[in-house]
């Protein structure tokens, strides 16, 4: 086995990241990448002077965090090197006394639940396509999304509004986003109630160009016959999972869609 070295990445790390997660065929792009190095670290290994594995640590406020972005190059599997970025992941937040929370893949939630992590509600990916029918919309959103997500997480959703093509819309005290992904456009978060939803997806999907995803969580199940009926069809399933927490922070009622598996 190669020898490794532990690293964190900055700025000039992005595109050997990126092209880890292209070998994935996740839809993270490189402005995503730049949001973990900018605001929280982002872990990795390099073997033979290589990029081949990540994870990554996303503080939000004082009391939580998000890992994501787990990656091991295809030839650099099964050698541990998961474990040992998740095991750094977890001692960071435990420093700072936050609770870790993640999205994982059902075959990836035993592997978390090793750590201790406990399945908290599930999370289905569903997949359309953008109408394009009108021009993006940017309103203020941040403070809709606070409450329900139970942290002030405006620099993430800045970052998706500065990208070309990204849109945000809020009526009714709810809000949704769509921001440009690597391979599809993301709609998420959505805060709503089940009333009015529908009504902010419609703004967002007309706004939206080509392939769309939407991370719909159990507390938006509402909306899969809804979704069905405009030709969106269920793909990955997901499972949210926190370590040191017994329940979501924030209002989960009203948080329908997620911001995407990586950001929470």
């Amino acid at each position: 086995m190669a020898p490794t070295e532990r690293v964190i990445l900055s700025a000039a790390e992005i595109p050997q990241a990126l092209a880890l997660s292209d070998e994935a065929g996740w839809n993270q792009s490189a402005e995503d990448w730049a949001v973990f190095v900018r605001h929280g670290k982002v872990l990795g290994l390099l073997a033979q002077g290589r990029l081949a594995a990540t994870a990554a640590v996303l503080p939000y406020g004082e009391a939580f965090g998000w890992i994501s972005m787990v990656l091991v190059t295809a030839g650099c599997r099964r050698r541990g090197y998961a474990r040992e970025l998740m095991t750094a992941c977890i001692a960071r937040l435990r420093e700072t006394g936050r609770v870790a929370f993640l999205d994982a893949t059902p075959a990836g939630a035993a592997v978390y639940a090793a750590f201790g992590f406990r399945a908290l509600c599930g999370m289905q990916r569903w997949a359309g396509n953008g109408t394009g029918r009108a021009t993006p919309s940017r309103a203020e959103v941040a403070d809709i999304d606070a409450p329900a997500f139970g942290a002030d997480r405006r620099f993430l959703l800045d970052s998706f509004l500065g990208r070309p093509g990204s849109a945000a819309y809020a009526a009714d005290g709810g809000c949704v986003l769509l921001r440009p992904g690597r391979h599809a456009m993301q709609i998420g978060p959505l805060v709503a109630d089940t009333t009015s939803a529908p009504m902010l997806l419609d703004s967002a999907i007309a706004a939206a160009h080509g392939p769309v995803v939407i991370d719909l969580l159990e507390s938006g199940a509402a909306l899969e016959p809804w979704l069905e009926a405009r030709g969106f069809t269920p793909q990955r399933r997901f499972l949210r999972m926190a370590l040191g927490a017994a329940s979501m922070p924030g209002d989960p009622a009203r948080l329908l869609v997620a911001a995407g598996p990586e950001f929470g």
